[in-house]
């Protein structure tokens, strides 16, 4: 569905509107959506750049989730237990600086792998189809042929595509080793995941910092634990309908699954944190 240029890709069809087209099962609409471009000037898209933009959205996204829940869940976790304020603000500061330092470790050592271990499979097939070009042809006729492909028109394939060494190391890594290439770079994935833990973890933090103070800035009754709480809720959905409205449709249903479990969280610890609850728990285990 599109025209390999100089590295990349131009689309030969709107993808926005054969989505729409899909949705709707209008297989005109889907006609039309094939038959023409996308809007805007004809760009060359070179390899690589979807998949980065992919994993540092991803990173971000979720990063934030994450940030979000541990300092709501901190925020009522150390309130409960009747600390002063100010020493709250500072354990949920060092232990968010703390917790992105290790989740963009964490990203970054995955990524890495991911993409070592790629790199590696992808060095051994381009070598096995030097050395032994009639072995790597065979075994992708096997597997058309596994397909439902007639031999004959599998061995016309996978010869003519044999003839240009990149696609066909390409077409063998997705459909020999079910390998599609790794998104992003690790390093830009560590960035985006510590800057959005910190950044948009630290949202309800700074709204908490905020209430404390300045105690009398409106009229509601919310303390800076309350206040903290609804910020975390209103950032997550925030943060989910911006994730909404960049995914694809398919994909965005599980931004509101991880949403509804973050919510589900920091709902549980505020609740486990009122000491009425706190007082009854303590009971219950020092009777058990």
């Amino acid at each position: 569905l599109g025209v390999y240029v100089l590295g990349g890709m131009v689309p030969s069809r709107d993808i926005d509107l054969a989505r729409d087209a899909f949705d709707k099962k209008d297989a005109l609409l889907s006609k039309i959506a094939h038959s023409r471009s996308s809007s805007g000037p004809a760009v060359v898209q070179e390899n690589g750049h979807a998949e980065k933009e992919s994993s540092v959205r991803k990173c971000i996204v979720y990063g934030g989730f994450e940030g979000l829940c541990v300092s709501g869940v901190m925020m009522a976790a150390l309130s409960s237990i009747g600390l002063p304020q100010p020493q709250i603000l500072s354990l949920c500061l060092g232990s968010m600086f703390s917790l992105a330092f290790a989740f963009a470790l964490r990203d970054f050592i995955r990524h890495g792998a991911e993409h070592r271990h790629y790199r590696a499979e992808r060095d051994r097939e381009e070598w096995e189809l030097e050395n032994y070009p009639d072995g790597e042809i065979r075994e992708m006729v096997e597997l058309y042929e596994a397909m439902g492909v007639g031999k004959a028109d599998a061995e016309k394939i996978i010869k003519t595509l044999a003839e240009y060494k990149k696609p066909f190391v390409d077409l063998m890594m997705l459909q020999e080793l079910h390998m599609p290439p790794p998104e992003g770079s690790p390093l830009l994935s560590a960035l985006a995941s510590f800057l959005s833990f910190m950044f948009i973890g630290c949202t309800p933090v700074v709204a908490f910092l905020a209430r404390m103070l300045y105690p009398e800035t409106d009229n509601t009754s919310l303390g800076p634990l309350a206040f903290g709480l609804s910020t975390t809720l209103i950032t997550s959905g925030a943060l989910a309908a911006v994730n909404w409205s960049i995914l694809p449709r398919e994909n965005s249903r599980f931004t509101y699954v991880y949403l509804f479990c973050a919510l589900c969280a920091v709902t549980a610890v505020a609740f486990f944190s009122i000491h009425p609850t706190l007082s009854i728990l303590h009971e219950l285990l020092r009777r058990w």
